[in-house]
């Protein structure tokens, strides 16, 4: 039987805790205890600082989604209020917490396209801190429709503005593309992560895609950091190390220390429609998004 979230000890909601409370229930308990959220930690909203995150690359299988999901997940476990907004038609981070984002009545097309609607209505709260803004292939068309707009690139950053309050971190799921789609995530953000695989072909393009979120940033005179994430790394491929050494030299101090390692762990999870911190606490997938979460909190 679950522990209800009654039964979750006090300290629960401090950062500083979480750590040796997953290591120590979790010896005692087994995995069942985790998937009550880490209960009480709800009580923490408010106290932290806004800032509204997206997670961006043209190019699919860098573990975009994956990180959008598990990022958020541990924020959330952290004690911060979290919104995940998928922004990608093909909907993959509702999927990713279980939810039927075919099923559902009212998705980020509706309050993007759809003037004055109520952003309440299609906010799905999952777990304790943590809500998801879920996406289908309806946002499809909203490229195009966007076009009717005034200011359009903002549509997104006057949502995020009216959420301020009630959110200490928004995360954001961007398309794999740099349309306007993704123009309203970077416009809305004061981070935009990119994450990246070792590997010769993904770094090339990466590059192409930091020039043109440069060229973004100085076009829409945006304040927002660009911080470089590398993701399925394979610590005994020498190319791997290689590739990995070539990023730290591009990149310097913007590229996260937190490196994700290849794990088919990460995978499942996502297939279960759970957060890796719900499907495999042991797993390095697990142990590499808490070290994220706690490096993107040091950021700001």
């Amino acid at each position: 039987m679950r522990a209800s979230a009654d039964d979750a000890p006090e300290s629960l909601g401090r950062m500083k805790d979480i750590e040796t409370f997953v290591n120590e229930e979790t010896r005692k308990n087994g995995v069942g205890i985790l998937k009550q959220w880490l209960g009480a930690i709800d009580r923490t909203r408010g106290h932290k600082p806004h800032r509204t995150i997206a997670i961006c690359n043209q190019k699919g299988g860098v573990g975009k989604t994956v990180t959008a999901i598990n990022l958020s997940a541990f924020l959330a476990a952290y004690g911060h209020r979290t919104l995940l907004i998928d922004l990608d038609p093909q909907g993959h981070s509702g999927v990713g917490f279980g939810i039927d984002t075919e099923a559902v009545e009212h998705s980020v097309y509706d309050v993007l396209v759809n003037g004055g609607y109520p952003v309440e209505r299609a906010i799905l709260s999952l777990k304790p801190n943590l809500d998801v803004l879920p996406s289908n292939i309806d946002l499809a068309s909203a490229e195009l429709e966007l076009a009717r707009f005034e200011k359009r690139e903002s549509r997104l950053k006057s949502l995020v503005d009216s959420l301020r309050d009630r959110y200490g971190y928004i995360v954001i799921d961007c398309p794999p593309s740099l349309g306007m789609l993704t123009i309203n995530a970077l416009v809305a953000s004061q981070i935009v992560i990119i994450p990246v695989t070792p590997a010769f072909l993904s770094i090339h393009g990466l590059l192409k895609v930091a020039d043109t979120i440069d060229i973004l940033i100085e076009s829409f005179s945006l304040k927002i950091r660009m911080l470089f994430l590398i993701t399925f790394f394979e610590k005994h491929l020498r190319e791997a190390q290689l590739q990995k050494e070539r990023l730290e030299r591009l990149f310097g101090k913007d590229l996260l220390k937190t490196i994700v390692r290849k794990s088919t762990r990460l995978n499942e999870a996502t297939g279960r429609g759970i957060s890796i911190f719900e499907y495999d606490q042991y797993s390095p997938g697990c142990q590499d998004y808490m070290n994220l979460a706690k490096e993107i909190m040091e950021v700001g």
